[in-house]
């Protein structure tokens, strides 16, 4: 194919605002979008190679093959190896055996499984995976693996049919994306059926001939149509946001704005400033700089504590200069003087590369751990991280049963039978909440007592609002509760608790007035405090030398939304009990529950030990105010 130099340019287009909000820069909430013109653009040139090669009967695999490792496999390399070294030094040895494996499924190019299959409610802040970033390499390199074959076959068997095919494929992904992204959400996010349409919208422009087809078309139109494909893709970039369904239907802002500047061809008003040296150059270093951010921006928020602006500049300084190190030092000896060995030999060095990092990271990941740089008592600290692997996890939530997932990944019903068991002898309570109320239920139902039957309708996912929009598991529980069960059962009373964020305060007052219509007796409880990490590694982190290292980590916005909501309930006349207060009494947070284990396994999900901390206060301020 030629080369364009606005295409180089796009991708400083979408690198940049990538960079920007991953490193938390504000006013462009849709730059993780970015990545999407990423996709539209690998997917015009593979296919474009494809294309040509297989039409003139000149397409080779090993040569295909040999271009992709030579430009994929030696900056990868590196990063890799230096995100590992940093991390076996300074990691605790969970967070290490993590990084070890997400390693591994880069080498395999199934770091977008990985993530899928390890990213949730309790599997540790995803902001925090050094290696989080390499699910979109892994999805390009899914792509280059499987539509080689796909589009050969088209081309010898179909040949007058492969714009329909495209079109297939583009049609069919797409749809399943917007089918799937409210039922199985971080699947259409990370996996390549519910992306391929991306890939092969920015194929179709090579398959399709459609370059060729736009000499017919004036330059005015040119010009227009790369204007637009702008406005679609700044579109994307500030009102897109992580609130929204994505990627489905929104992702065609970014995707079919790249779709119309690649169309629009060199000329174009847009891809002239494109093609501008400054942003062909920034174009050009792009997965360098796509390869270092993110591990530089995560490490940063761990292990430095940089005053505000200081941090970006060192962030964008190493990363910048790392990336330009890389693109000469690495990038540029392999990818063109490496250029004259055979396919054969570059492809097998590149496989025996590929094994051998393999094997060193299982090593040291795995057998080779060593933890000895870190205090017994920072890694018993530690382990409350791995929470979910410990037995009291499943006494304190009851998953799968009676705390489900609202977001319909592991399709595991809520047990209605079971769960919401009503007592003729005691008094009736049914908690209803998000895991920010399951991560309480155990406890409130302990210390209540035996005169008070504690009922769990708990599911991860939603609010406990009434009537939402958003529709699975978790709301057609959430309704069935505000909408018949409640009002024909004997319940004595209903306690709301939910990670509760300000947009959720206008909906609360709405249900509430709905739940007064059935109960006159309902109780909210409060947000809960909150980490930028997880508190048991900030715990150990800090036992071994860092201090203040907890205390940083507070989020404190969570306080001003829990006197927010003190204020709107004293508005409502409903009771109201602060778990922030019971948790930071006179503004000082404790980090350890009153036995001396961490009071939050994650970001803030209790563990049973701070549940019971909470439920007990919880439970005197209930019955002091006569609520139970």
């Amino acid at each position: 194919m030629k080369y364009r130099a606005d295409v180089d340019g796009l991708r400083a287009l979408a690198v940049l605002p990538v960079i920007a909000y991953h490193m938390g820069i504000g006013g462009i909430p849709g730059g993780f979008t970015g990545v999407d013109i990423f996709f539209v653009i690998s997917g015009y040139l593979i296919c474009g190679i494809i294309y040509s090669g297989a039409i003139n009967n000149t397409f080779s695999y090993l040569e295909f093959y040999k271009r992709r490792c030579l430009r994929i496999l030696p900056p990868l390399f590196v990063v890799l190896l230096s995100t590992l070294a940093f991390g076996y030094y300074h990691l605790l040895p969970a967070q290490f055996s993590d990084l070890s494996n997400s390693s591994l499924a880069t080498l395999l190019f199934s770091s977008n499984l990985f993530f899928w299959k390890t990213t949730g409610y309790f599997a540790g802040p995803a902001e925090l995976k050094p290696l989080l970033h390499t699910w979109s390499l892994a999805v390009e390199e899914q792509f280059y693996i499987i539509f080689p074959v796909i589009l050969l076959f088209v081309v010898r068997f179909f040949r007058q049919r492969a714009t329909q095919v495209m079109l297939l494929i583009i049609g069919v992904s797409l749809l399943l994306s917007i089918f799937a992204v409210t039922r199985k959400p971080t699947f259409t996010f990370y996996m390549l059926p519910t992306r391929a349409w991306e890939l092969a919208l920015g194929g179709l422009i090579a398959v399709a001939g459609l370059e060729a087809k736009m000499s017919k078309v004036t330059q005015g139109v040119k010009h227009l149509m790369s204007l637009a494909g702008l406005a679609l893709i700044l579109t994307g970039f500030l009102w897109l946001d992580t609130r929204k369904p994505f990627p489905a239907w929104n992702a065609l802002w970014p995707c079919l704005g790249s779709f119309l500047i690649i169309l629009a061809g060199q000329k174009a008003a847009v891809s002239r400033v494109l093609a501008l040296k400054p942003v062909v150059y920034i174009g050009m270093i792009s997965y360098c700089l796509y390869l270092w951010h993110w591990p530089i921006i995560v490490y940063s928020r761990m292990f430095f504590n940089f005053a505000p602006g200081i941090r970006e500049l060192v962030i964008v300084g190493m990363t910048l200069g790392l990336a330009v190190a890389s693109r000469y030092l690495i990038e540029i000896p392999f990818r063109y003087k490496l250029a004259v060995f055979s396919p054969g030999r570059i492809v097998t060095a590149s496989v025996i590369g590929l094994v051998l990092m393999a094997s060193g990271t299982l090593y040291k990941g795995h057998l080779s751990n060593n933890a000895g740089q870190f205090s017994a008592e920072a890694l018993a600290l530690a382990k409350y991280s791995q929470y979910k692997d410990m037995p009291e996890f499943s006494y304190q939530y009851r998953p799968g049963r009676c705390f489900v997932d609202g977001i319909s990944e592991e399709d595991k019903p809520f047990d209605r039978d079971y769960c919401l068991k009503t007592s003729d002898s005691a008094k009736n309570y049914v908690l209803i909440g998000d895991s920010h109320a399951a991560h309480l239920w155990r406890a409130l139902s302990l210390a209540a007592g035996e005169g008070i039957n504690v009922i769990q309708a708990t599911s991860a996912g939603c609010k406990p609002l009434y009537q939402q929009a958003l529709r699975n598991p978790c709301t057609d529980l959430v309704d069935y509760l505000y909408g018949s069960w409640i009002a024909d059962h004997k319940i004595d009373g209903v306690i709301i608790s939910a990670r509760w964020l300000p947009e959720d305060i206008a909906p609360l007052k709405a249900t509430l007035e709905h739940l007064k219509g059935v109960s006159n007796n309902i109780i909210v409880m409060g947000p809960t405090i909150e980490y930028s990490e997880a508190l048991p590694d900030l715990l150990a982190y800090q036992t071994d030398g860092r201090k203040d290292l907890v205390a940083g980590s507070i989020d404190h916005s969570i306080k001003g939304t829990d006197q927010t909501m003190k204020q709107v309930m004293q508005d409502e006349q409903v009771p109201y009990i602060s778990v922030y207060s019971i948790i930071c009494p006179g503004d000082i947070c404790r980090g350890s529950a009153s036995d001396g284990h961490p009071i939050s396994n994650d970001y803030g999900h209790l563990t049973l030990s701070g549940a019971k901390d909470v439920a007990k206060e919880a439970m005197l301020e209930m019955h002091q105010d006569n609520f139970m």
